[in-house]
């Protein structure tokens, strides 16, 4: 598989693949354009200045329709965040044990940079405004960090297949994952392409640098 190859694969892991091939219909239909209409006024205008009545407008129902799907405004503006991640969890909970280790953890290394280009700017929004409300912080981070060790236990797993024995598959797949969260990190000073790509390089570089069981596999 060739990095282009690789790169089509885990976009289209992330793309919409929950959308089935049928359009939505019904309730389904109504929940997702709420949800739609909810994340972008939320992303736009915060979650203090969003209101149901607003959402409702935007999603061309009434607000009674707006309740009877969401019982208040915190269990929508949760269920928004849960939208915009379960592309992540999707691709998460996809089994890979029929891919070589050495691809399988090529592509949840794709999978994790490409999330986080593709949805840095809603991801960054509602992280933004939970921030700021009290009342989602610590539902949030749990949210966060419970992605983040799905991901960290999905990368030890490969690695485990990988190195020799009496390595820890654990530690170096916190390594990695302290490397992408760092990168992640740096772009918010400095999101240049050059610097993206050196980061890039550098980490293709580290993960080189693993001991192999077999090395002329690499």
């Amino acid at each position: 598989m060739t990095p282009d190859d690789s790169n089509v694969a885990v976009e289209d892991a992330l793309a919409p693949e929950a959308a089935p091939s049928e359009p939505l219909t019904g309730k389904a239909a109504t929940q997702e354009r709420i949800l739609a209409a909810a994340s972008e006024l939320f992303l736009t205008r915060g979650y203090d200045n969003t209101t149901i009545a607003q959402v409702a407008e935007h999603a061309e129902v009434s607000r009674a329709t707006v309740f009877w799907h969401f019982s208040d405004k915190e269990s929508l503006f949760r269920e928004c965040f849960n939208r915009l991640c379960e592309p992540f969890r999707i691709s998460l909970a996809r089994d890979q044990s029929n891919l070589p280790p050495e691809k399988r953890l090529q592509e949840q290394v794709e999978l994790y940079q490409s999330f986080v280009a593709q949805r840095r700017t809603d991801v960054d929004g509602f992280i933004r405004w939970a921030m700021e409300h009290p009342n989602f912080r610590e539902w949030l981070t749990r949210s966060l960090f419970d992605l983040h060790n799905r991901f960290g236990g999905a990368l030890a797993e490969t690695i485990s297949e990988i190195v020799p024995p009496g390595y820890d598959p654990h530690a170096i797949a916190t390594g990695l994952l302290l490397m992408l969260d760092g990168g992640v990190f740096l772009s918010y000073f400095d999101a240049s392409t050059r610097s993206v790509e050196q980061r890039r390089a550098s980490f293709q570089a580290i993960l080189e640098l693993i001991p192999r069981r077999n090395p002329g596999r690499y």
